[in-house]
């Protein structure tokens, strides 16, 4: 289930408007299959977002800052480099450990991908009896990054944040920007009509 901690509404008049149509001479349990089907490629097309780091608005995200990348690095390469299957018998790494260095190097750039939750945790639900469908997310934190966030201490006077030399700096606030991941593109719109369309031609045949 999904939480109710935001919500976006789609204001396409073209998408409404098919949706009214629809809506005017079907019943919404006759449009749940329909429902269903829009549910499913609006969640694929939002998941994919995530490694391609781009909105829903076409507009690359924010990229990490330097710190936060080598900290997230190094986390990362922490969890498998010492395992034996990635290294040679002198210890250096062997072409599937420097494999999966260069992977977690990549992984390690990219804006909220670092475990793969948030991207993961996508679903849709179909709501009002199947007259329409919700795409989101039931954790808790996915509002910061669609909106993005100031976050300051609350127990302490300052927050402690990775810089680009390793350590750590002490500062009063961090502001995490807007990285939105929900929404409707232009290729979900189309996406959206073709399913409605077909709908319509399938339900009156001739119209």
């Amino acid at each position: 289930m999904m939480t109710n901690s935001f919500s976006l509404a789609i204001d396409d008049k073209t998408v409404l408007g098919a949706f009214s149509r629809i809506a005017e001479r079907f019943t919404p349990a006759g449009m749940r299959l329909t429902m269903e089907a829009i549910g499913e490629a609006l969640a694929e097309s939002t998941r994919r977002r995530f490694p391609a780091a781009t909105g829903p608005d076409g507009y690359r995200w924010k990229p990490l800052a330097t710190g936060a990348v080598l900290a997230r690095y190094q986390r990362m390469m922490d969890e498998w480099s010492e395992e034996r299957k990635y290294h040679r018998k002198d210890g250096s790494l062997n072409k599937r450990g420097l494999a999966r260095g260069e992977q977690t190097q990549r992984a390690s750039l990219r804006p909220l991908i670092d475990t793969g939750d948030l991207s993961r945790s996508i679903r849709y639900q179909v709501s009002d009896g199947g007259a329409s469908v919700l795409i989101g997310t039931n954790r808790e934190y996915a509002a910061t990054h669609q909106f993005g966030a100031t976050i300051r201490p609350k127990t302490k006077k300052a927050l402690a944040v990775p810089i680009e030399d390793g350590s750590l700096r002490l500062v009063k606030k961090v502001t995490i920007p807007a990285r939105p991941f929900l929404g409707m593109s232009a290729d979900d719109k189309v996406t959206v009509l073709d399913i409605l369309q077909r709908f319509l031609e399938e339900e009156l045949p001739g119209r």
